[in-house]
């Protein structure tokens, strides 16, 4: 007995030390991050701008952009005659100079020793003997904070958080109410965009219905009822756009939802969407194994590969019924891509081969070589916009998600994602901005003061997707590269997503104003939902490392 209970204490010390050196390894990798050489870092690298044009060979992206993190090289005019320029940056009442004979040259020998905040740049040309050569030209704009870290740290467990966030849209009328009924109630009024709110519910339903066994049952009924609903809403077989299910959706009596939005667009459809659907009927498929799920994402795939045009480009938004193109801008294929892919990796189905090597030639020559990163919303105009005008985080973030999600990126393509994340962070991320509500979506509200991305040009406000996205970009960079600083950043936007989580319910909002209607996008709540869960995962799998 006596040497039982010996034994009994020894596994016990044994077990407590087990758990003591989990817990330290646990902590070990976020500990690893020592801030005074990672803020040092950030700052030498924003010197480097983020890929600079090369008049005639790489277009300038930044016309239209109004803030700088990382050092700006801008499309100013050679003049005739000139020999070199002087460019003058006047910022905190300080005027910063230097010397270039290439007017296009970016500013990196003055960017670091620059304040953040606003700066009006002029570049005078000037002949052999200094004299000047015409008027400057000028550009005004915002230098904005680095990244400084550290910020303050996630109040709770990263995939504990996204459980709650999953199961807060669970209990909420968002899933609950297609208990009711198997058509779309539009007292939820997301629902009238189709494939990426519902198709986003289904996803989140899976997704509980892994992570809490008790609610299984439940959360897979809901998954169903939409799923079944997206089906049923979606194009017959043989027509041009064969079961893709709307973009857009109005009730008979035309009441609830968007109605702005869906009144004007109802015959129309943003092209690429229908691969919300057919990611979530997938999802579905590996949750329940039932065929007929998987059969219809295999269809919407196969509608993709058919329409696909001989550049292997597709167009950007359709009439629903016809098929043919209603503005001239090509779609971002990325999730097209990550469709197929998923059909060649996952499920071994072969066939789309073809599909993906045209589109990711198309993919690197007409948007990562030229950083056109425009946006392309269901609710903002797509045909009207000239080349850069509206460039977006969500547009760079998908192409570095599509490219990294590769089983073997390659040097170049992870280098080119290293760039989009940069321009993610540069145009996009505010780590402590100086940039005030004139340049915010809502002047009657004021952003969280907290780090944080907003979505696009036109829509200057602080969305958790975006956040979430651009956080889900620096993972991908760590993964590849082992950079702490990209974990750092990473860190430091999930853990805006866990201080915006309602304490309460578990829910995420998608808008990050302080003081702001609570407002939850289905999509937006997925997408912080995912980013979290692959944090989690990424911290688990480096402490294993």
């Amino acid at each position: 007995m006596k040497k039982a209970l010996q034994i009994h204490i020894l596994l016990a010390a044994l077990c407590c030390a087990l758990l003591s050196g989990c817990e330290a390894k646990q902590k070990s990798i976020l500990d690893r991050l020592d801030y005074e050489s990672l803020n040092a870092k950030a700052l030498s690298e924003y010197a480097m701008p983020v890929h600079p044009g090369h008049r005639g060979q790489v277009p300038f992206w930044n016309k239209y952009a109004f803030k700088f993190m990382y050092a700006p090289a801008f499309d100013f005019d050679d003049v005739e005659g000139a020999v070199g320029y002087t460019f003058a940056a006047e910022a905190g009442g300080q005027t910063f100079t230097f010397e270039s004979v290439n007017p296009g040259s970016a500013l990196s020998k003055i960017w670091t020793a620059m304040p953040a905040g606003k700066v009006c740049l002029s570049v005078q040309a000037h002949d052999g003997e200094g004299n000047p050569l015409g008027e400057p030209q000028v550009r005004e704009f915002e230098k904005d904070s680095p990244f400084a870290g550290p910020y303050p740290s996630a109040r709770v467990d990263y995939m504990e958080a996204a459980v709650r966030a999953a199961e807060a849209v669970h209990r909420s009328i968002i899933a609950q109410n297609w208990l009711k009924s198997p058509e779309p109630d539009l007292e939820y009024v997301f629902n009238c965009y189709p494939c990426k709110i519902w198709s986003a519910t289904i996803q989140n339903e899976c997704f509980l219905a892994e992570q809490k066994p008790a609610l299984r049952d439940s959360a897979l009924a809901v998954a169903h009822i939409v799923a079944d609903c997206l089906i049923r809403h979606a194009r017959p077989a043989g027509s041009p756009l064969a079961y893709f299910p709307p973009t857009y959706y109005r009730s008979e009596s035309g009441e609830g939802g968007i109605q702005g939005v869906v009144d004007s667009n109802i015959n129309y459809t943003m092209f690429v969407e229908a691969v919300c659907a057919a990611k979530a009927l997938l999802d579905l498929y590996d949750a329940t194994g039932e065929v007929r799920y998987f059969n219809h994402a295999f269809y919407i795939a196969t509608t993709y590969r058919k329409l696909q045009a001989e550049d292997g480009s597709w167009p950007v938004k359709v009439n629903y019924f016809t098929g043919q193109p209603v503005a001239d801008a090509p779609c971002m294929p990325t999730t097209i891509l990550q469709l197929a892919q998923r059909m060649l990796e996952q499920y071994k189905v072969t066939g789309f081969e073809k599909m993906v090597k045209r589109a990711e030639t198309w993919l690197k020559e007409n948007t990562i070589a030229t950083f056109n990163f425009n946006g392309q919303f269901e609710d903002v105009a797509v045909d009207d916009k000239a080349p850069f005008q509206n460039l977006t985080n969500c547009t760079a973030v998908d192409c570095i998600d599509y490219l990294m999600g590769k089983r073997a990126p390659t040097e170049q393509e992870i280098n080119a994602c290293i760039q989009m994340a940069r321009f993610a962070e540069d145009q996009f991320t505010l780590w402590n901005s100086p940039i005030n509500a004139r340049q915010s979506h809502q002047e009657n509200y004021e952003p969280v003061n907290r780090p944080f991305v907003y979505e696009q040009f036109e829509f200057q406000c602080p969305i958790d997707h975006s956040t979430a996205g651009v956080a889900m970009a620096w993972m991908h960079v760590y993964n590849a590269t082992g950079d702490l600083l990209a974990l750092a950043k990473a860190k430091t936007l999930i853990d805006t997503i866990i201080w915006a989580q309602d304490p309460e319910t578990g829910m995420i909002p998608t808008v990050l104003y302080d003081k702001y209607p609570f407002t939850i996008w289905a999509n937006c709540s997925w997408q912080s939902i995912t980013a979290l869960t692959r944090f989690a995962k990424l911290i688990s799998d480096s402490e294993v490392q």
